[in-house]
């Protein structure tokens, strides 16, 4: 008999490939999420799947920060460490995620947004992810530091360029 132990296969695995992988795995996760999705709308509503929706990624958000936190062995929590963190949430990989300090201030881009894209492929109007992003984005940024301050730029149902989804501003709150 034949076993394999997952880091076993992992680390026979080339540098090329584990980056494919992990696509994969970030193309997988917004698969598994979407279909989560789709379910609870077709059986409650686009109102009840969005709060929904808003709440597991809120929650979520706390694990997936303290995770990269520690990976990322993050102390002070800064705006370059916030993009960097950034880089790694589940959706970025396979989303087209740009960071960039400007100002002061953290500016990310989703630019390939894989669950709108789904969407209007298959038919369907875009949704209303603002709450979602929003949560998931701010709760995440304040686990990294709780003086970061999250706005969104645009997101849908918001009027934006073809070419971009959403845009969130991170920066610092001012001491008081």
């Amino acid at each position: 008999m034949v076993s394999f132990l997952p880091s076993e296969v992992l680390e026979s695995m080339s540098r090329e490939d584990l980056i494919r992988y992990i696509m994969i795995l970030s193309k997988n996760f917004l698969t598994i999420d979407g279909y989560w999705f789709l379910g609870v709308e077709e059986r409650y509503g686009a109102e009840a799947a969005i709060e929904l929706d808003r709440r597991a990624w809120e929650q979520y958000a706390v694990s997936e920060a303290k995770r990269i936190k520690e990976l990322l062995e993050i102390n002070e929590g800064t705006l370059a460490d916030l993009g960097r963190a950034l880089q790694l949430v589940c959706f970025s990989p396979s989303s087209g995620v740009e960071t960039r300090l400007l100002d002061g201030r953290l500016i990310m881009t989703v630019t390939k947004c894989r669950p709108q894209r789904a969407r209007t492929r298959d038919g369907r109007e875009e949704f209303a992810c603002k709450p979602v992003g929003l949560a998931h984005l701010s709760t995440f940024a304040k686990v990294i530091n709780p003086k970061f301050e999250t706005k969104c730029i645009f997101a849908p149902p918001d009027p934006r360029p073809d070419e971009l989804w959403c845009r969130w501003e991170f920066s610092m709150k001012e001491v008081e």
